[in-house]
Formats: structure tokens, C-alpha cells, sequence
């Protein structure tokens, strides 16, 4: 029970290169950057995915899925 409480659930942690990239988004396509963090806010600790159709994550972000796919070439594009 007590190594149950010691596991950081809901923990995130970013490294000075992931700040980088983070300010580097927003800097340069903001939109996209909304994507990649909602996406590293569900990623799964235990196998590092996350999985969400393309409507799920235009109905959370507020736009169309094609600006999703658009979102997704420029992450895709830039290693992120």
C-alpha cells in the first residue's frame, strides 16, 4: 500500500531539451503545440503511447480533424 502511494500517478516530468521543444512550438506553430501537450498530458507511463482517433482530438481541441492531420505532419515533420 505504501509503495502504491509512492508512485507519482498523475506525475509528469519534462527535461530542459523537452522545455526546449515545448517553447520551440509554441513559437512556431502554437496550435500544434496545444496537440503535443495534450497528448504528453494522457500518454501512458507504462508503454509510452497514446491512443485517440483523429475526431476525439478535433472535439478536444476545438477544431477540424483535417487541422488535426495538419497538426500531426508538423509534429511528425520535426521529430516531436
Amino acid at each position: 500500500e505504501l509503495l502504491e502511494e509512492r508512485k507519482n500517478t498523475n506525475f509528469t516530468q519534462t527535461y530542459p531539451k523537452g522545455w526546449e521543444r515545448i517553447r520551440n512550438l509554441i513559437q512556431s506553430n502554437p496550435g500544434a503545440a496545444r496537440l503535443y501537450s495534450g497528448l504528453s498530458e494522457h500518454i501512458d507511463g507504462n508503454c509510452g503511447a497514446v491512443v485517440a482517433d483523429q475526431q476525439f482530438l478535433a472535439d478536444q481541441l476545438s477544431v477540424t480533424t483535417r487541422t488535426i492531420r495538419n497538426w500531426v505532419s508538423f509534429l511528425e515533420e520535426n521529430n516531436c
